[in-house]
């Protein structure tokens, strides 16, 4: 692990709205093709998962998934992760991965 970075569960707005950031940072994607914040504060609410990864005070990436049935078992559905190009190649994804486990 990357002793450097924590890893915790997102529960405000500000951190939902900085995963938006994230993801546009990460993808490229414009504002319309970007995931609104609302979609991490509905998977937070409805028994999903928002994680952040953090160096320091800095997310710098997250991962998001949604709660799921299939067979009548229910499991978390990972549906996004990303990670800051200046973060890669430190395990900061495996990090959140485990996390999210």
């Amino acid at each position: 692990m990357t002793p450097d970075i924590t890893v915790r569960a997102l529960h405000s707005l500000d951190d939902f709205r900085r995963c938006v950031e994230i993801t546009r940072e990460v993808w490229g994607d414009s504002e319309l093709e970007t995931e609104p914040y609302v979609t991490f504060v509905v998977a937070h609410h409805t028994g999903g998962q928002v994680m952040g990864a953090f160096d320091g005070e800095t997310m710098v990436g997250f991962t998001k998934a949604y709660i799921a049935v299939r067979d009548r078992s229910v499991y978390l559905h990972s549906h996004m992760a990303a990670v800051l190009p200046s973060h890669r190649d430190r395990r900061v994804g495996r990090q959140l991965k485990l996390a999210q486990r």
